[in-house]
């Protein structure tokens, strides 16, 4: 659209523009309006500076004001003998300005390149408008699936519940219909948490702190495993601070508890995975400023007496001796990074560093054929979540 009061200079521009664009004309405040707010309205809009009653600058702030003509790309057109003060024409929303008397391949230069541009910011608005109506769908998805697989899971609980109460089974069979019903309390709680991945991607997730126990978390995922280690003769042991770890010790932090055991439950059960059969595993919880402050050395690393600490930051490291194969070995903590397993999703790495990140730490990894794997997990102790077509156009 050109918007001029002098018909000499719209016929001007229409001569130069007119071979390339459908152009609209209006040599006034109101008819340049009416265009603009028509459907399919212009796609730029050639704006005289000088005009009666109101002038391109408060004409320009008028559109731009309005939802229907905002997107617009004004272009003000000003003769030499005028004082154009471009910094308030940049501030009205003008995208460039043309001096009269204008030159055809300027004209047309800079209207070619300020309708890519808003081709460009269109196709980029519609693209996030797709993205965000996706993230709709699948978060809608996602809680009709967790209320479908809720169902038969409440059943497979209430059984183990009613079969845990016959008198005639042996103790053994009491302790595998436990370990059932606890599973089954586990799975559910992954159904229910099933969306936070996605809100953490995001950004959207919110860390529930609290005290946490570390060395009880290391001992429950070390049982809820013991089966998959069994089955490939591999031993777990687990350390802290450079030494056996025991039922009396106790490393509270305060964090996500949910968050933290999966962390160390994923990448324990990629260890015991990788691990060649036969070989040792090691989990060890490293509380850093103990470490560095009241540790005492031994053979074999630093020693701290038994009993609790707290830590005001801590590392878990995991130790096997497999080594990443080199195919996954640069993306091993992304999305589907999977070798060797035929039933790997490649996410268990992935959603332990997302998690680990969500509570404002990090990952790192080291893998060679001298040392094997080692995984090393630094969280804050005070973990909270960090900031974790071709067509004419109108003219």
């Amino acid at each position: 659209s050109i918007v001029d009061d002098v018909q000499g200079n719209l016929e001007i521009l229409s001569i130069i523009l007119t071979t390339y664009y459908a152009v609209m004309v209006a040599k006034n405040l109101k008819k340049a309006i009416e265009i603009a707010k028509t459907s399919p309205g212009p796609d730029l809009i050639l704006l005289d500076v000088v005009m009666p009653d109101l002038n391109g600058f408060e004409t320009c702030a008028l559109l731009k004001s309005n939802p229907l003509t905002s997107t617009i790309p004004v272009i003000f057109v000003s003769s030499q003998t005028e004082d154009i003060d471009e910094a308030r024409g940049l501030g009205e929303g003008g995208v460039d300005y043309l001096t009269k008397p204008v030159n055809p391949l300027i004209v047309r230069a800079r209207v070619k390149t300020h309708l890519a541009l808003s081709s460009a910011t269109r196709e980029l608005t519609l693209q996030n408008q797709i993205l965000q109506e996706n993230a709709l769908l699948l978060e809608q998805i996602e809680q009709i699936a967790r209320h479908d697989l809720k169902g038969p899971l409440n059943i497979f609980m209430n059984a183990s519940d009613y079969l845990e109460r016959e008198k005639n089974l042996s103790p053994h069979q009491l302790n595998f219909l436990k370990m059932l019903n606890q599973s089954a309390l586990k799975m559910l709680g992954m159904i229910d948490r099933s969306l936070d991945v996605f809100k953490m991607e995001r950004g959207q997730y919110k860390v529930k702190s609290c005290p946490v126990d570390m060395v009880k978390i290391v001992f429950l995922v070390l049982q809820e495993l013991e089966s998959l280690a069994e089955s490939k003769a591999v031993v777990c042991n687990s350390l802290m601070n450079g030494r056996d770890l025991n039922d009396s010790d106790s490393l509270m932090v305060y964090g996500d508890t949910i968050l933290l055991s999966t962390i160390v439950s994923n990448l324990v059960k990629n260890a015991i995975e990788a691990s060649p059969e036969g070989e040792k595993v090691f989990i060890e919880l490293i509380d850093q400023d103990a470490w560095n402050e009241t540790s005492v050395s031994t053979g074999h690393g630093a020693v701290l007496p038994l009993g609790a600490s707290h830590a005001d930051s801590f590392l878990i490291e995991i130790r096997n001796q497999g080594v990443i194969p080199p195919e996954i070995k640069a993306r091993f903590l992304e999305r589907f990074a999977t070798s060797g397993k035929r039933r790997g999703t490649g996410l268990g790495g992935y959603s332990a560093r997302l998690m680990t990140r969500t509570l404002g730490g990090d990952i790192k990894f080291v893998s060679n054929k001298e040392n094997g794997t080692v995984i090393t997990v630094s969280i804050p102790h005070c973990a909270t979540s960090p900031k974790n077509e071709i067509e004419k156009k109108n003219v």
